[in-house]
């Protein structure tokens, strides 16, 4: 077996890609795989992810689960649901092939928060399986 590449690193590379490539002009520039404290929303956050080894023997092929975080402060949550659901678009059913690692995503599922103490912030996560393995 050749050496093991770092799918999960490439899972987090090709999300971003992805979306900055699939995402509607205007949500293009929201989209971040870490933040700055004090960052305001919009954004949507590459977040948290797990990885799974499906692969037989001497077989690097994984399951990576990504969290996109989206954040939203405005008068509707209606807008939150709107950004998550153009993520979905985005992503489901697309691959990408980034540094000789092949990616396949699946929309997961989805969830999204009521208002926070300030009642104008809102969250939700969008979870998309990553399949991925060396091209």
């Amino acid at each position: 077996m050749t050496a093991a590449l770092d799918l999960l690193t490439g899972a987090q590379d090709a999300t971003v890609k992805l979306l900055r490539d699939q995402l509607p002009a205007a949500q293009r520039e929201m989209v971040r795989h870490s933040l700055k404290q004090g960052t305001t929303p919009p954004f949507h956050l590459v977040g948290d992810m797990d990885s799974d080894n499906i692969g037989g023997k001497d077989e690097q092929f994984e399951q990576i689960n990504v969290d996109v975080h989206t954040v939203y402060k405005g008068p509707d949550r209606r807008e939150l649901l709107g950004l998550m659901h153009t993520v979905r678009i985005a992503i489901d059913g697309k691959s990408l092939t980034i540094g000789g690692m092949l990616f396949r995503f699946q929309f997961a599922g989805a969830a999204a928060s009521t208002a926070a103490a300030d009642g104008v912030t809102y969250a939700g996560i969008t979870t998309i399986e990553v399949y991925a393995e060396p091209a």
